[in-house]
C-alpha cells in the first residue's frame, strides 16, 4: 500500500485532496493543529471510504522543530512516504506596518521553513529509492507583488521558486522523483479566508477565484500526469494568458481592487 502525507489534510483543500488518495487506496497521514478537527474529518472520510487507513498527528507546524517531529513520527512507525503534500499554510492581510510581527514570523515559519524542512527530509529518502512525489502548494500571489499581503505573497514566492528549482535539480540528477508546484487562485470555501480575517475582501469572489474542489481535482490530475507545475482554477489559467500583455500599472490596479473590501 502506498502512503501520502498531507499537512493540513483535515480541512480545506487538504481534505478534498485526501478524498482522491483515499479512493485510490493510499494510506493517508495527516498532520494538523487541531485534534478535534482531525478526528471529525477522519470520521467523515472513512464514512465515504470505509477501507481507508488514516493516521493523524496533532502538531503546530509553525514551531521550529515541527518538521523534524513529523519526520521522526513517520520513521518511528516505519512508514514509507510515497507522496508528500505540503499544504498547511496561513496568511495575513493588511498594510505591513499594521501587522503583528509575531504572527507574520509564525507564518514565515509555517509557509516557508516547515515546507523547506519537510521537503528536504523526505526528499533524501525519495532520492535513495529513486521514487516518490513532492507536491508543494504555493499561490497565485507568488506571480507578482501583492499589496496588503506582502509577507504572505513573499512566502508563497519562496515555495514556487524553490520547488521549481528542485524540478530542474531532479532533471540534472536524472532522478525519477517527481516534484510539483501548485499555484491556486483565491479559494472561496476554505478556512483560510476567516483565519486571515479576509471575510469582506473581494478576491474570493473575484476575477480568478476558485473552489477547494476544483483545486483538489487539478492537483490530482496534475499528479496523475506527472506535471511539474499546476495553475489551479480555470479562470486563473485564462487570466494568465492575458496578464503578460497588460502593463504593470494595470495589473497592480486590478490587484488593489481585488484586495479591497466590499462595501
Amino acid at each position: 500500500m502506498q502512503t501520502v502525507l498531507i499537512t493540513g489534510g483535515s480541512s480545506g483543500i487538504g481534505f478534498e485532496i485526501s478524498k482522491y488518495f483515499a479512493k485510490a487506496g493510499y494510506q493517508i497521514l495527516w498532520v494538523s493543529l487541531l485534534e478535534e478537527e482531525l478526528q471529525s474529518a477522519k470520521v467523515v472520510l472513512q464514512k465515504d471510504y470505509p477501507d481507508s487507513l488514516i493516521e493523524t498527528l496533532v502538531l503546530d507546524l509553525s514551531k521550529e522543530n515541527a518538521a523534524q517531529e513529523t519526520y521522526d513520527w513517520v520513521q518511528s512507525k516505519q512508514w514509507r512516504v510515497d507522496v508528500l503534500i505540503n499544504n498547511a499554510g496561513i496568511g495575513t492581510y493588511g498594510f505591513a506596518n499594521e501587522q503583528s510581527l509575531e504572527k507574520e514570523v509564525a507564518m514565515i515559519q509555517l509557509n516557508v521553513l516547515s515546507v523547506f524542512k519537510l521537503t528536504r527530509l523526505f526528499l533524501k529518502d525519495m532520492l535513495e529509492r529513486d521514487a516518490g512525489t513532492i507536491i508543494n502548494i504555493s499561490s497565485n500571489t507568488s506571480f507578482q507583488p501583492v499589496p496588503k499581503m506582502s509577507a504572505y505573497a513573499a512566502t508563497k514566492s519562496f515555495v514556487k521558486h524553490y520547488t521549481e528549482s528542485l524540478v530542474e535539480e531532479m532533471k540534472a540528477l536524472k532522478s525519477k522523483v517527481k516534484i510539483m508546484t501548485v499555484c491556486p487562485a483565491a479559494i472561496k470555501n476554505t478556512p483560510f479566508k476567516n483565519a486571515a480575517k479576509m471575510q469582506k475582501v473581494k478576491t474570493f469572489e473575484g476575477l480568478a477565484s476558485t473552489t477547494k474542489e476544483e483545486v483538489a481535482k487539478d492537483v490530482w490530475n496534475g499528479f496523475q500526469k506527472g506535471k511539474s507545475f499546476v495553475a489551479s482554477g480555470a479562470k486563473l489559467r485564462r487570466l494568465m494568458w492575458l496578464t503578460p500583455i497588460f502593463p504593470h500599472s494595470l495589473v497592480q490596479f486590478l490587484l488593489r481592487d481585488e484586495l479591497s473590501e466590499k462595501e
